[in-house]
């Protein structure tokens, strides 16, 4: 998931997905922030939080993490 402020500041392209997609917290909960409205990483309010990403999508583009200066380099996309 990315944080629709984050993908904005960054020019993501947005491309809206023909239905919302309703999210629920790790508790099972609503998430406040509300439904998935855009692809290709699914955009959503995460508060402070900018992105979320998965495994399947880390094992996919392998970034190299450093961890010092709290960078994430993608060389393989």
């Amino acid at each position: 998931y990315i944080d629709q402020r984050f993908a904005e500041k960054h020019r993501f392209k947005m491309i809206p997905l023909n239905h919302e997609i309703r999210i629920l917290n790790t508790d099972a909960s609503p998430n406040k922030g509300g439904a998935i409205t855009h692809h290709s990483l699914l955009v959503t309010n995460l508060g402070r939080i900018s992105m979320i990403l998965g495994m399947k999508f880390l094992q996919e583009h392998n970034p190299r993490v450093d961890w010092e200066h709290r960078e994430v380099t993608f060389s393989r996309c």
